[in-house]
């Protein structure tokens, strides 16, 4: 009997032995990772690539050159302005979309910028352009573009009275083709005009060009888009 409460006891201290290394090994490990982690410093998140290129080109038609003011007054010089950075005006009068295209090399490919700004639409709607001829010739500079390392960024064209209907498909592919291609977009409508289209007070004299207070509101919106 006295032989059996002997092994009985030393069974039993053998579990209390295994228990306390388990408990013992446990603890380590946790110290150890509690270590490590206080050894590891924080992860921190990487800053925003910097734009090596910042030069900008505004190609576009009348409401790119700043008409019917000047191209001292236009979007673009507000633009650069806020931005501290190089913007060109390439904006002429009675473009349509195959009219910039047609001069993109002189007047983008040349200049080397880091940015193009691709606006227009209004001159193919008012001379009946088709909407599949728009789009041609706007996924031609964007491809243009982008082949020669320059980042293309479309503004939709503004609504105009009597092409109402045309602009809205325009301003509806382009957008659709934007998301598609993850390009950015500038909707200058947005802080021209009411939900009716209707030129807010003061930035129209005569409901279709924005007057140079408008203008200024336009270069301002950029900047905060491409800041």
């Amino acid at each position: 009997m006295r032989t059996y409460r002997i092994e009985i006891r030393l069974i039993q201290f053998s579990v209390f032995l295994s228990v306390l290394i388990v408990i013992a090994g446990f603890l380590g490990l946790w110290n150890g990772k509690a270590n490590e982690q206080a050894s590891t410093p924080p992860q921190q998140e990487e800053p925003a690539p910097t734009l090596e290129n910042t030069k900008i080109v505004a190609i576009g038609d009348s409401f790119t050159f700043g008409y019917p003011g000047n191209a001292e007054s236009a979007w673009p010089v507000v633009l650069g302005q806020a931005l501290q950075v190089e913007v060109v005006n390439k904006g002429k009068t009675n473009q349509t979309a195959q009219d910039l295209y047609s001069r993109f090399d002189a007047d983008v490919l040349n200049e080397k910028p880091g940015r193009v700004i691709i606006f227009v639409g209004n001159g193919d709607a008012l001379r009946d352009i088709p909407l599949e001829t728009f789009q041609q010739y706007i996924q031609a500079m964007v491809e243009k573009a982008e082949s020669n390392h320059i980042i293309p960024i479309l503004a939709l064209p503004l609504p105009y009275t009597g092409v109402q209907n045309t602009i809205k498909e325009f301003r509806e592919w382009e957008s659709s083709y934007a998301r598609e291609k993850d390009i950015l977009v500038l909707d200058f409508a947005s802080v021209l005009m009411d939900t009716d289209n209707t030129y807010l007070e003061g930035l129209s004299q005569d409901g279709k060009y924005p007057t140079k207070e408008g203008y200024k509101r336009m270069g301002e919106y950029a900047s905060r888009v491409l800041h």
